[in-house]
């Protein structure tokens, strides 16, 4: 294993992005040490941070798909309709949050009140794939963080360059780096 992954534009050959290979197991632990701060954040709190989180991404729209129609291979329209899925991605999951998680009352027995209240899980592992490096992750990663989860992310090992992108775009729009962290390396990063 080496201590650097490399990412070279398929259409060039040139290099496009190196980064260090993670340490999981530090990533992980600093992921699960930020989850419960994360976790008692209101849903508002988290909801907004998402929001600014879409924003961003429309901001940066035409660099995001000029970066992932590099690194993939594939043309730029379609690098375009993947960013736009990603900044679309988190009012459909606002919406989907709200529909599926509120705090209910139910009759319990000998008539007791019983509540239903949905928590966090703790800390997900998302792992991204080369074919749609920014929308497919983004889907795991925004409900998670919306729920109040810690999210660990390792993009494939094709497309660092991208997952790398995307979680700095999630950290500028105020999502905190101990909660969402970038897990670089191949696949014997992912099975770590």
């Amino acid at each position: 294993m080496t201590d650097e992954l490399l990412s070279f534009e398929p259409a060039t050959g040139e290099l496009l992005w190196r980064g260090a290979v993670s340490d999981v197991d530090r990533e992980v632990e600093i992921a699960r040490h930020a989850w419960p701060a994360w976790a008692a954040q209101p849903v508002t709190y988290r909801t907004e941070a998402l929001r600014r989180f879409a924003d961003r991404v429309k901001a940066e729209a035409e660099a995001l798909a000029d970066l992932i129609a590099r690194e993939t291979g594939k043309p730029l329209w379609e690098a375009r309709t993947e960013v736009e899925s990603v900044a679309n991605k988190v009012d459909i999951s606002i919406r989907a949050y709200a529909e599926r998680t509120p705090n209910r009352r139910i009759e319990g027995a000998m008539g007791l009140r019983n509540a239903v209240r949905h928590k966090p899980h703790g800390l997900l592992a998302v792992l991204g794939p080369y074919n749609f490096p920014a929308h497919l992750p983004n889907g795991h990663i925004v409900p998670a963080l919306l729920a109040g989860n810690s999210v660990v992310f390792k993009p494939s090992e094709k497309t660092p360059a991208v997952g790398a992108k995307l979680v700095e775009l999630f950290h500028a729009a105020g999502i905190p780096a101990e909660v969402l962290r970038v897990v670089i390396g191949g696949p014997e990063t992912g099975q770590a």
